[in-house]
């Protein structure tokens, strides 16, 4: 079998690469070891955090507008809502980077916002515990994405484009060869291809054993939690943003009730023990896992009851400097990766995918890869030496 695109993993970044290459018409094939929307890699969680101003970077704000762009073609496609703008509220000290690099983020892309001292905060969003010294940023283009949904529509959209995929095999290897690439998979067979797009998470170092990018794969764990009895309207999507927030020695983030599951919170600095299988990350969560978020909770949120009525167990993929290895692993391959999340992938996700088909079919990117060459960390060693 000869194609001219394969994409190996389709969760978050690798099935919008596939919608993107069977947009364009090109002949192409996506893999995935598991089922599609499944819950044992990095993309799953039933809600994740789009922001149009993140503090990473005006770069990260590119790939943030045009995924928002993305899954609004596939909403209008579709007639489902995969984002639901609530609005976004960094809370934090005055003098805290966290609202000095939101700011500076969003006025690099002249993006609208709201500041906040703390006599507002306390008036428009009481579930919050606020303190004299806080301040908050109100982004009024931050929501919700719904993971699961995003990976299934854009699979079958590419589908419906002429895209063929192949569920429950998992490639074991992929060896470049003059003019192409060849990859075997589990069941035995081989198929090949012009370009390969690798978008498999916690799993990347495993397929590409040279890989040059150093990556190290963490255990996270997704929580939510429920308002107390009398509370729930507090947790609407209309009356709670999306939050971001810094208190004392907790970084926390979370977002609204959108289903039964009720309101997610999560820490920036959840990542735990390394993980060296990806495919043994147990999805059951011990007790000692939820103590320092639960804690944040019951600091921050008088109207939510402390405990988590649901956990599930998740992986974060981190590079040294956090940010995405998006490109060719070294000058002339025919493999381009997009990895690795470390945590702050999902709103990105859609941009990113198609970001990799560009730079695979050497079309002009839309936004500019250069701050993810995964390359940089060979370029650096060899500085050094």
């Amino acid at each position: 079998m000869n194609k001219d695109v394969i994409v190996i993993g389709l969760g978050a970044a690798g099935s919008a690469a596939l919608r993107a290459a069977a947009r364009r018409g090109v002949d192409c094939l996506g893999v995935e070891q598991f089922e599609i929307a499944h819950d044992r890699g990095s993309s799953h969680g039933r809600s994740r955090l789009f922001r149009s101003g993140t503090s990473e970077g005006p770069e990260y704000v590119d790939l943030a507008a045009r995924s928002r762009q993305l899954w609004r073609e596939l909403e209008d496609e579709t007639g489902e809502e995969i984002v639901t703008i609530v609005g976004g509220l960094s809370i934090a000290p005055a003098d805290s980077p966290l609202l000095a690099d939101v700011r500076a983020a969003m006025d690099a892309r002249d993006l609208p916002y709201e500041l906040l001292d703390a006599k507002d905060l306390r008036e428009r969003f009481p579930q919050h515990h606020i303190e004299d010294r806080d301040r908050g940023v109100l982004d009024p283009g931050t929501g919700v994405v719904r993971p699961e949904l995003a990976i299934r529509l854009s699979v079958e959209a590419a589908q419906r484009a002429g895209a063929e995929v192949r569920i429950g095999v998992r490639a074991t290897r992929i060896t470049e060869r003059s003019g192409g690439v060849d990859v075997q998979l589990s069941d035995g067979s081989t198929v090949s291809a012009a370009q390969v797009i690798v978008a498999v998470g916690a799993w990347t170092a495993h397929l590409l054993t040279d890989y040059a990018v150093p990556l190290i794969v963490r255990r996270a764990v997704l929580s939510w939690f429920t308002p107390r009895p009398g509370a729930e309207r507090l947790f609407t999507p209309d009356v709670f943003p999306v939050f971001t927030r810094e208190l004392d020695e907790l970084s926390g983030w979370g977002a609204p009730v959108i289903d039964e599951y009720a309101v997610k919170i999560g820490l920036h600095d959840q990542a735990g023990f390394e993980i060296d299988d990806p495919t043994a990350n147990d999805p059951r969560v011990a007790d000692w896992e939820l103590e320092r978020v639960e804690a944040f909770c019951a600091a921050q949120f008088a109207d939510l009851i402390p405990v988590a009525q649901h956990a599930r167990g998740c992986m974060i993929t981190l590079t040294p400097d956090e940010r995405f290895a998006i490109g060719r692993p070294e000058a002339g391959s025919r493999i381009v990766t997009l990895a690795a999340c470390s945590g702050h992938g999902f709103k990105h996700s859609a941009a990113v995918g198609e970001l990799g088909v560009q730079i695979a079919l050497d079309e002009q990117p839309i936004v500019d890869p250069v701050p993810f060459d995964p390359t940089r960390y060979t370029n650096e060693k060899e500085a050094v030496q």
